[in-house]
């Protein structure tokens, strides 16, 4: 943690140079400018339109560690899409998981955007706010230089994210963001559709979620699927792992049932509502109301949000790992789980897309059965036939593709983990954290000890997961 110091602000003055040198195609002889603490070292050298003040303390791990740039990117922009979904929660009022994250993707655009137009008035402020916020980098850095590694400024805004993420305080970091977002929605006022905003429009939206709360306060939980005996071993496995057992730990308890009901209830459950053998759907009959679907969205948006928190969440989560074991900051090793990984670059994605992928998820939800918290027959039979009946039996629909059915089976189980770790993030953040990470831990421990160092990741993901993550290329 860095410490507090106290230093004269950054003048006007020296903003100017270190623009005008940026912009300048050739310079003279090393020059810098110095008041009190503050230094702005300018080299001879050509600088690109994105050379921009930092801290002199960034500038100096950025040339020690070619690699470390990735991980600040990566801790930054997760940190960013996953503060910012939890920041625009009380649009959860207005609509569901799907807008918030449409919204947050459209902040991520937003920034893009406007660091690349320089005609842009917001430019110039988010500019400025990356070098010159008066409220923390000004009181927390003592020395600054103009610097030039020839990234896009929205990368740049994520490195000083994912920097001061390892530096500062979180409280200051999300001040930072709180920033970000003001400026954000001054400029995209009036840009959310109404077709996406939830309104209750009349009575019978009333009577769906008061029928609907009635259904979560009723419906009986399956604790012992969830959370078993304390001696009761759960595990996964992969197949090309010779079968070695991954065994992982307890899940933790969540203790509001509300949340917990929701936790277990995937998205598309308002569909399975809506069977005319299911309480809820006879209880909308009985009051004169039809059971089309579209007239029930209402309630996928009340379960939706889960979903998306849990997924920025894993990834938030995957990408510190990473950072700890490149930079061996923590201790990820212990006498049963010991982690050996030599992580660089090339290797960086893959290792995240193995931890955040919806195989692994998949395996996740089937382990601790969350699919079957619900005690509901209706429910649960519709889910073994309609939506994983591939994975519970082995026998392949006909007229479907089997990659098709295993990759769309594996995403909808993989929803149900995000939305409980998410839920768990709500109530316990700590105990969410670390029941993550040793999952994963325990993971990268089993996979190291079975395959030999020269198997690349790559490999991995084919032989390990059973399928390539990667996007298919179309071949003209």
């Amino acid at each position: 943690m860095a410490s507090n110091r106290t230093t004269t602000p950054l003048s006007t003055n020296i903003t100017t140079t270190a623009t005008t040198t940026a912009t300048t195609t050739t310079t003279t002889a090393a020059s810098s400018i110095t008041q009190g603490h503050i230094r702005c070292i300018h080299n001879s050298h050509t600088y690109s339109k994105h050379a921009i003040l930092i801290p002199s303390s960034l500038n100096t791990l950025l040339h020690s560690d070619k690699h470390l740039k990735y991980h600040f990117h990566s801790i930054g922009g997760d940190f960013i899409r996953l503060s910012s979904y939890k920041r625009f929660k009380q649009l959860f009022h207005l609509g569901g998981g799907s807008l918030i994250k449409t919204i947050v993707f459209d902040l991520s655009t937003f920034l893009k955007q406007e660091l690349n137009d320089e005609k842009s008035s917001i430019h110039l402020e988010l500019k400025n706010f990356m070098t010159l916020n008066n409220s923390i980098l000004q009181k927390r850095e003592a020395r600054w230089c103009l610097c030039d590694h020839q990234f896009g400024m929205k990368n740049w805004l994520y490195i000083i994210f994912g920097y001061m993420l390892q530096h500062y305080t979180e409280e200051e970091v999300n001040e930072c963001l709180d920033d970000i977002i003001k400026m954000y929605l001054s400029a995209r006022k009036n840009r959310i559709s109404p077709d996406d905003i939830r309104i209750i429009r009349d009575e019978r939206d009333i009577i769906t979620l008061n029928t609907f709360q009635n259904f979560v306060n009723k419906v009986k939980i399956r604790e012992d699927l969830l959370y078993g005996s304390n001696h009761q071993a759960r595990f996964v496995s992969f197949s090309e792992a010779n079968n070695k057992r991954i065994y992982l730990p307890p899940l933790p308890k969540l203790h509001d049932r509300e949340l917990l009901v929701k936790a277990l209830m995937h998205k598309e459950y308002y569909r399975l509502l809506l069977d005319p053998r299911h309480s809820f759907a006879k209880t909308m009959q009985s009051k004169g109301y039809d059971l089309s679907f579209s007239e029930y969205g209402i309630i996928r948006k009340e379960i939706s949000f889960l979903d998306g928190l849990g997924d920025f969440f894993l990834a938030q989560e995957t990408s510190k790992l990473i950072y700890d074991l490149c930079n061996e900051t923590s201790t990820l090793s212990s006498s049963s789980h010991k982690v050996d990984l030599n992580v660089n670059s090339t290797t960086y994605n893959l290792i995240k897309m193995i931890l955040a992928t919806n195989t692994l998820m998949s395996k996740l939800t089937k382990c601790y059965n969350l699919y079957r918290g619900l005690d509901d027959e209706i429910i649960n039979t519709r889910i073994a036939n309609d939506y994983i009946s591939y994975t519970l039996t082995g026998v392949l629909t006909k007229g479907k593709d089997i990659d098709e059915m295993r990759i769309y089976e594996e995403e909808f189980l993989g929803d149900f983990f995000e939305s409980y770790m998410a839920a768990l993030l709500i109530e316990q953040a700590d105990v969410a954290k670390r029941f993550i990470r040793e999952i994963y831990k325990r993971l990268l421990s089993v996979i190291t000890e079975t395959l030999p160092p020269q198997v690349t990741y790559q490999h991995w993901t084919t032989n390990i997961l059973g399928r390539n993550i990667y996007c298919k290329k179309e071949i003209a």
